[in-house]
């Protein structure tokens, strides 16, 4: 992908989530069942970073104990998230920087757990998406895992209502790629935000180009449980 064109979707989306912050925060339940069923092995005490937090929701899912980073491009989402993880009963550190562009090795390394959920879909490119998930495999403990969470927007028609034509803002089918699609959002005004589909095989090569393997692969969520993709990646012996 060209990258002016790369550069303008990652625009258009961080401009969506400054816009957006609050009706989309309050749009989001406290949690999900796909993601309480990823997140059932951490423990007390394990490291934890998530790539693309937005409002922080998930710090409230991990048990007492745990060293949480969060890290995020846009500023609206890291300020709600603060606020509202203020009190929770694990240590928080919030981060802006911008997947894309910057190399965030410098959040720390040997996590147990690394969460890239909600946010890789929106990640303009196919090279993109592998370097991401291949540098945040470079930060995993030895046993650490790394959760990928994938929105399904396809399986529902609703959401396939949403797509908007490329012309909308100025592009041609041929300026993306495959699994390229431009959704609208109709809560507290319009606006529109890039989204990849990255289904069950994409998610198998960018596990096998990160060097790691898939403890679990599953879908969840929505009224269908089909709403979100979920791979459990993993390096080192089982355990």
């Amino acid at each position: 992908m060209d990258p002016a064109v790369v550069k303008q979707l990652n625009e258009l989306n961080r401009a969506f989530y400054e816009q957006f912050a609050a009706s989309f925060t309050a749009s989001r339940a406290p949690t999900e069942p796909g993601l309480q069923r990823a997140l059932s092995p951490v423990r007390p005490g394990d490291r934890f970073l998530d790539l693309g937090c937005g409002p922080g929701r998930v710090v409230w899912m991990l048990p007492p104990g745990c060293h949480y980073v969060g890290g995020d491009f846009s500023t609206s989402l890291l300020a709600r998230a603060r606020e509202k993880t203020a009190s929770a009963p694990v240590t928080t550190r919030f981060v802006q920087l911008d997947l894309l562009s910057e190399d965030y090795a410098a959040l720390g390394r040997e996590f147990d757990w690394i969460l890239l959920r909600a946010v890789l879909h929106h990640i303009p490119g196919a090279a993109h998406r592998r370097r991401i998930v291949t540098q945040a495999a470079q930060l995993l403990a030895p046993r650490g895992r790394l959760i990928l969470a994938n929105w399904q927007f396809l399986n529902i028609p609703r959401l396939r209502k949403r797509v908007q034509p490329w012309e909308t803002i100025h592009l041609t089918p041929q300026d993306v790629e495959p699994g390229d699609y431009l959704l609208d959002w109709r809560r507290d005004g319009y606006g529109l935000r890039y989204v990849h589909l990255i289904n069950e095989a994409e998610t198998r090569a960018l596990a096998e180009a990160a060097g790691l393997r898939i403890g679990s692969l599953f879908r969840a969520d929505g009224h269908t449980n089909d709403l979100t993709l979920y791979a459990v990646l993993r390096q080192g012996s089982t355990s």
